[in-house]
Parts: C-alpha cells; structure tokens; sequence
C-alpha cells in the first residue's frame, strides 16, 4: 500500500532537512585545511537539501505564487548546483593528481594562493557560468508543483543540450582522467609521497584517500546519471524545434501552477522529481559517511560533547581517564578512573592551658591516629642521659666560663615539691573496638564521590 502524497512529501522534507545538516558537519575541518573541493560540495549539495526543504513546506499543500523572487532565486541555484557537484569532484581529483605528483615537499605561498584561485574558478565559475546562459534558452519564468515547489523551467531545445544539460560528459570524463592518473602516480612514488605526508599537517593517509574514495564514486555516478538524465528529458518531451529567442522567451513572465493531482498523472514526469529530490540527498549522505565518521569527525565530536556536559553540570565519562566530574566539580581526575578523597583534619579546641605546662616532661602525652589503626604513644618519664625525650633544656648565660666559683651539691629533699594540674582526660580509650571508618562529613549529594 502506497503512502499518502503528503506523508511523502513531509518524509522527503526530513531527508532534506537531516541531508543538509549532516553535510555541514566537516565544514570546519574542510575550511580549516583549505581544501576547496570539499567546500565547494558542502556549498553546491548542502545548500540544494536546505531550498529543497523550504519549499517542500510552503508549497507542501498548495501551489500558490506566494514568493516569486524566491522561485526566481532557487530556480537559478538548483542549475548552478548540478554542475557544482560535478566541479567539486574535479576539484578533489585535480588536488590530488597534484599533491601524487608534487616535486617538492615545500609549497611556496604563490603556489597556494594560485591552487586556490584556479580551483574557486572551476567549483564556482563555471557554475556561475551555466546560471548566467540559462537565460538563453530559458522557456517561461518558473513552474509551480504542489508538494515539490519552484521548478526551472525549459523547453527541450538542442541549445538547452549545449548550454547545460550535457556538460556534466565532458566534466566527468576530465574528473575521472584525473582519478586514474592519480592511482597511478601513488604507486608509482610512494615513498616520495610518505615524505609529504609527513610535512602536511592537514592532510594524512586516511583523508587521501577518503578524498579518492568521494571522487571515485563521484565519478561513476556523474556519467550514467547523466546520460539517463538526457534519456529520461527526451522521453518525457519531443525536441522542439528552435526558431530565435523571440520565439523561445513569448510569453515569459507567466507562471504555471499545477497540483500534484495533474502533474502526478505522468509518470515520467513523477520519475524525474523523485530523481531531483533524492540525488542531493544521496549525495549529502555518503560525503557524510567518509567525513563525518572519521576517527577525527569522532574526536571533535567526543571534545564537542564533554564541552556541552560541562556547561550543564552533568558527569562524563571518559575511557583514558575513568570518571570525570565536570560543570559543579572540582576539576580533579584520577588516573585510575575513581576520584580520591582526602580525609580533612579536625582541630578540637579547649580551654588554653598555663604557660608553665610546656615545661613538664611528666604531662607530655601525644596521640597518633592513622586511617584503619589506631596506636597510642605512651607518656615519657625522664630519664638520666635521655637523648630522645622530649624535656626542654635551657642553657645557663654564663655557661662555658671557666673561672666561676664551684658550686656546692644540692639536696633534692629541701627543694619544695610544685604541684601541678593533673593532664586533661583522654580522648580515645584504648579499650574500645577500633572503628574502621573515620569520621568524615557526609556528602550533600547522593550515590556521587564528593572531591574535599
């Protein structure tokens, strides 16, 4: 069971939609390594899904002339981008055959500024070229198809052959030239080719030959379609006969609308939309799959993602480095993939106690505490000769003269006794199970590893 022609048209719409997203994808990447076929693709099929989609849904219902210097605008483009994706893959092999047969490593700024500029004037002038002899042989001003939209119009004159419709051949074949002698150069000096490989930041082995692979296919697809493009406008319409332009252009302001009732009566003619509707599609989807898939596409996508997560607060993870906090996070990374916690250090304050305690040796009591055991260091007794204690020794002024009286031995018993505080009570009882978990403060956020 067919689909409803609506259904159709809002489906092919998506398609046009996603086509031309899909194909900006790699603009940058392409802008950034001047590479100017690539551009000129983006530019030509990228540009023909977004008209396609716009048009699709203000005429997706109707065919009413509403916008008629849009249809004059997009009628032009959709000429100028059949040749565009033709002259971009020229573009892409003529790159190559250059960079397979390059004499030297280095390229002088000249040579890259002439590369460019012979290149914008094949993947942009002579479909610049095309727009402006479309008048010539340009049969009323557009048509208007209920669900498709602004269609250019002419009438199938051999001047329409000449001027447009066949210089996809010659193109094609010129592309494909390039193609095989590029094939042939890479074998031929390949070691000379490692060597530019090596210098050339913007271009690798893996982006070589996907450039092959898109120009390739471009130009097994570009002379087939072409000729059944020729074939398929001879079956639809008789060759009229051509008698001047005042013949060809009466009558030329008019525009003819025509629901999609009426012009889905002819099947040729249902043939040749769908082929204008899904060509650029195709074209958007496979340039996709060798740019926007690649290990590099992959990588800026995975920077692009973790840049969005930050801004929004939520938590990626990451497989050389595990678990990563980002947005409210600290920062902190863990090698391991789990992020460590520092156990903070508790400071308990109480009353400050007199001066002269510093100096009883009897009062000293330090209590070490480690994560997972716990040992007590047991108070000192001073003891003659001791090295290690911890007493303070204060050091006699007039210590080290030699001719001081001598001093008579003094009886311990006759000085009197001080008394002093007794130490404050402990803090740990040793005879109480050891905990095996230290007292941290519990995190204000659930089921997540709070960075201190």
């Amino acid at each position: 069971m067919a689909l409803p022609w609506l259904v159709q048209v809002d489906i092919i719409a998506a398609f046009q939609l996603l086509g031309a997203i899909l194909i900006a994808v790699p603009l940058y990447w392409h802008l950034e390594a001047w590479n100017v076929g690539c551009v000129m693709y983006i530019f030509w099929m990228g540009g023909q899904c977004l008209l396609n989609f716009i048009n699709m849904m203000i005429w997706r219902d109707n065919a009413i002339n509403v916008a008629p210097v849009w249809c004059d605008i997009t009628t032009r483009f959709t000429i100028g981008s059949g040749l565009g994706v033709c002259c971009a893959s020229l573009v892409i092999n003529r790159r190559l055959y250059h960079i397979a047969n390059v004499s030297a490593v280095s390229i002088t700024r000249a040579d890259k500024r002439r590369n460019l500029l012979s290149d914008l004037a094949i993947g942009l002038g002579i479909p610049v070229i095309s727009i402006c002899l479309y008048w010539f042989y340009q049969g009323h001003r557009f048509d208007i198809l209920e669900g498709i939209g602004c269609v250019e119009t002419y009438p199938n004159v051999w001047l329409a052959y000449v001027l447009y419709v066949s210089w996809p051949l010659p193109i094609g074949l010129v592309s494909g030239t390039y193609c095989i002698l590029t094939l042939r150069a890479f074998f031929q000096r390949r070691r000379q080719f490692n060597e530019l490989m090596a210098s050339n930041n913007n271009l690798t082995f893996n982006r070589y030959f996907r450039l092959m692979g898109l120009a390739s296919i471009e130009v097994l697809f570009t002379i087939p379609l072409t000729i059944y493009n020729i074939v398929t406008n001879l079956a639809v319409a008789p060759i009229y006969e051509y008698k001047g332009l005042a013949d060809l252009h009466w009558g030329f302001s008019r525009v003819l609308r025509k629901p999609a009732i009426a012009w889905r009566a002819s099947p040729n003619l249902v043939q040749v939309m769908y082929f204008r509707l899904f060509a650029p599609i195709c074209c958007a989807l496979v340039f996709f799959c060798f740019f926007g898939l690649a290990e590099e596409a992959r990588k800026h996508y995975r920077l692009a993602l973790s840049s969005v997560a930050k801004r929004v607060g939520i938590t990626t993870f990451d497989r050389s480095t595990g678990f990563t906090s980002t947005g409210s996070g600290s920062g902190m990374q863990s090698k391991s993939g789990f992020g460590r916690v520092t156990i903070p250090t508790f400071v308990q304050r109480g009353p400050r106690r007199d001066s002269l305690d510093s100096f009883s040796d009897r009062l000293s009591t330090n209590i070490s505490i480690s994560f997972g055991d716990l040992e007590e260091k047991a108070p000192y007794s001073p003891v003659d000769g001791s090295v290690g204690g911890s007493s303070t020794c204060v050091s006699s002024p007039v210590e080290g003269k030699t001719d001081s009286a001598p001093t008579s031995p003094i009886d311990v018993a006759s000085v009197p006794r001080i008394d002093f505080p007794r130490p404050p009570q402990r803090v740990h009882d040793p005879a109480s199970p050891t905990r095996q978990v230290a007292d941290v403060p519990s995190s204000v956020r659930q089921n997540s590893i709070d960075m201190v």
